[in-house]
């Protein structure tokens, strides 16, 4: 009689297991497209059966299994973290090479060579006034192509700024996510899967826009570093991260009134900038601090396009200021052509302009041996001469066609880069979901099993409820 309500009551806890089992798969289904859930099963284990000793056998549940694997999701992190970097660089390259005309139909490179055209002409008609003034329209063109390139770089910059201050709060706004999980886990003493899931979503999300790594600390709460090991979340602490703007002082700038340069700084000050390496943050910065620094200028460098108007105006106006305006005697001297800010030398580009003092007629087409237009000729050689006006051993056009072309493989780079990286992301990601997402598949299968599983439960504990009503009838008849 004892081992036959023992076998009873171990009938009845199968059922309440298999019901458990069912109610997890249940759960598993109603979250199969919940960002950052993982697939959840009871641990089952058979108790041991032992007739003689009494011991009926039967099963048990020991907790739920998490079928979320660590080193997979840190997988899958860096891998969008580096596809945000990508992503990024694209975007913001993109922009900048949309300014550089490479058609020949428009921007600075067409204004540089219409100018050179323009001496070219001047030169075999170096009195004539219809050429003079065409050598003064087309200064003026170049110079406000140089002044619309500058505008259009700086105002993407300053775009950039935005983007950056605004990926910084949404970081902080990520970064309050977890710090209220870590509080849930602390008042609660654990946390469940739906929480967790809450968690990974917002760690997915943080992949995308910046570079960092989690220590899952012994009290289930999740700490999280910046890539250099600045902490963003410790426990219920939020150090947030803010953007800012000025020029780099270590090193000394070489150039302390250039434009300033984008700042990533910790809740203690620090700066943290050259901890973001990746993510969709590290993209926008290496576009606002290293392309366009390259361009504009920063503490360290004049800037390319900087460069290419201080030398144009430099050498245009020591040529023409070397000479006179006609062979005859007493002929006055040439005057400058351009006028820039000499004070600041990252900003020559802004600044650049045509001489508003200059006409037509002060243009010195005579160079300093008597030549006629030795002057004009040497200006209409600068896009082919080997050293008048040369920048890093080329001339000026090239020295405009390299500029195009370096931020055009930027782009170029970066494109190839982001779709490459968006495969390697996509695996990442489709191997996570293998291991860890809900399989509708997998899920309607193990259904089918616990229901047997139940059913057969139910049956033994109809049949033994059937002996155990026979066997009272038995005793009460004997009695």
């Amino acid at each position: 009689m004892p081992n036959l309500l023992a076998s009873l009551s171990s009938a009845g806890n199968a059922l309440d297991v298999f019901q458990q089992a069912l109610s997890v798969i249940q759960n598993n289904v109603n979250n199969s497209s919940t960002p950052g859930y993982a697939t959840q099963s009871l641990n089952l284990t058979a108790l041991p059966l032992v007739v003689t000793g009494g011991l009926t056998g039967g099963v048990a549940a020991q907790g739920l299994q998490d079928s979320r694997d660590a080193y997979v999701e840190e997988q899958v992190q860096q891998q969008t973290q580096t596809l945000g970097y990508y992503t990024a660089q694209a975007q913001a390259t993109g922009t900048i090479q949309s300014f550089f005309d490479v058609t020949g139909t428009g921007g600075l490179p067409t204004a540089l060579n219409n100018l050179l055209s323009a001496f070219s002409a001047w030169s075999v008609t170096p009195g004539d006034a219809t050429a003079r003034q065409n050598v003064l329209a087309n200064a003026q063109s170049v110079a406000s192509a140089v002044n619309g390139l500058t505008n259009s770089l700086s105002n993407t910059s300053q775009q950039l700024d935005s983007q950056i201050g605004s990926t910084v709060s949404q970081i902080n706004s990520i970064a309050t996510q977890i710090q209220q999980y870590n509080q849930q886990v602390l008042r609660n003493g654990g946390t469940d899967p739906g929480t967790e899931a809450q968690l990974y979503a917002s760690l997915d999300s943080l992949s995308k826009l910046t570079n960092f790594s989690t220590v899952t600390q012994s009290d289930g709460t999740m700490t999280v570093l910046l890539g250099g090991g600045t902490p963003l979340v410790i426990g219920t602490q939020v150090d947030a991260l803010s953007a800012s703007n000025s020029v780099d002082t270590n090193p000394a700038p070489t150039y302390p009134n250039s434009p300033p340069t984008a700042h990533i700084v910790d809740s203690q000050g620090n700066d943290v900038t050259s901890q973001i390496s990746s993510g969709q943050l590290g993209g926008l910065l290496d576009s606002r601090n290293r392309v366009l620094g390259g361009l504009l200028g920063n503490g360290q460098q004049q800037g390319t396009l900087n460069q290419f108007a201080q030398t144009l105006a430099d050498t245009v106006n020591q040529v023409l200021q070397s000479g006179t305006v006609s062979t005859a005697a007493g002929a006055a001297a040439g005057t400058a052509l351009f006028t820039y800010d000499a004070t600041n030398a990252t900003n020559v580009a802004a600044t650049l302009a045509v001489n508003p003092a200059i006409t037509s007629d002060q243009l010195a087409p005579v160079d300093a041996s008597g030549n006629a237009n030795g002057n004009a000729q040497q200006l209409a050689n600068l896009g082919t001469s080997s050293t008048a006006g040369n920048i890093n051993g080329m001339n000026l056009v090239q020295f405009v066609a390299q500029m195009a072309s370096s931020i055009g493989l930027e782009n170029q780079t970066a494109t190839a880069n982001q779709t490459t990286q968006q495969q390697v992301a996509a695996q990442a990601t489709s191997l996570r979901d293998k291991i860890s997402g809900v399989s509708l598949d997998q899920q309607a299968t193990e259904v089918l099993q616990f229901q047997r599983a139940y059913q057969a439960s139910a049956q033994v504990l109809s049949v033994l409820n059937s002996v155990l009503d026979t066997t009272i009838q038995m005793m009460t008849v004997s009695q």
